[in-house]
């Protein structure tokens, strides 16, 4: 007796088993089912592109302020740069510099002197497209040529020798053209009313230098190290934006 009454609820617990499991699968295979339905029913939502907001345009005049420290870090250095920045579309810049450079160091073999002016040009990319009241500052990114000029030379050079003697010579100075490109990374941020501080960094690659072969420059303005193909530089630039072309900037501010 207890056999079959063991043998009906070993029975009776798969059968149990198999239609809890049978329910299940057909439970999961309705549910998929319906949730692939309303998936193919439903149309996938397009992701809208966030509007450039409307910042100030304007010309840009500066110059680079970190250019006064470098008699303070290297005293046989002196060095200028100013810039120009325009729009000439909404988020793109054109930009430009100009600037100068002079080296002059005498050691105990070696006198040195260089006088160079470079010019940069190029443009500039916002990706800032955060959309808040008065705001107009930029996170930029951008490609630039460099080109240098430079008058450099060496009145003494002087090869110790202590088996034959000190021999000394002088190389007249003479002209090196240098030419590089630049990608650069900047932030700006407008400080005061249409007053922007900017910091730049350039990562330069030189591209060709001609006559560098009878001396190498010890520096090219605007690049650094003659004896690099490659440098890295920065820039701290404070400008003062002359506004034009805001007219819907005023609109919407009135309407506002």
């Amino acid at each position: 007796m207890l056999r079959y009454i063991f043998t009906s609820l070993v029975i009776l617990g798969i059968t149990t088993l198999i239609s809890a499991q049978n329910y299940t699968e057909e439970g999961r295979y309705s549910q998929s089912s319906q949730n692939q339905k309303q998936q193919e029913g439903t149309p996938k939502k397009k992701k809208e592109k966030l509007p450039y907001p409307n910042k100030k345009r304007g010309t840009a005049i500066g110059i680079d302020v970190s250019r006064f420290l470098v008699p303070v870090l290297d005293n046989d250095r002196y060095a200028f740069e100013a810039n120009i920045k325009t729009n000439f579309k909404k988020r793109m810049f054109f930009v430009g510099s100009l600037g100068f450079e002079n080296v002059s160091f005498d050691d105990k073999s070696y006198e040195y002197k260089s006088d160079g002016i470079y010019a940069r040009v190029g443009f500039d990319y916002d990706i800032f497209i955060v959309d808040e009241p008065n705001n107009n500052d930029n996170i930029l990114f951008g490609l630039r040529y460099g080109f240098a000029v430079q008058d450099h030379g060496s009145d003494k050079i002087t090869v110790e020798d202590p088996y034959w003697g000190d021999y000394t010579t002088s190389i007249n100075s003479y002209a090196v053209n240098s030419h590089w490109l630049e990608l650069v990374a900047g932030l700006r941020t407008e400080l005061f009313n249409n007053f922007f501080l900017s910091f730049y960094a350039r990562l330069k690659t030189k591209i060709a230098s001609n006559n560098a072969e009878v001396m190498e420059p010890y520096r090219i303005p605007g690049f650094g190290r003659g004896s690099r193909t490659v440098s890295l530089g920065f820039s701290y630039i404070a400008e003062y934006q002359i506004p034009w072309g805001n007219k819907r900037l005023k609109n919407k501010s009135q309407s506002n």
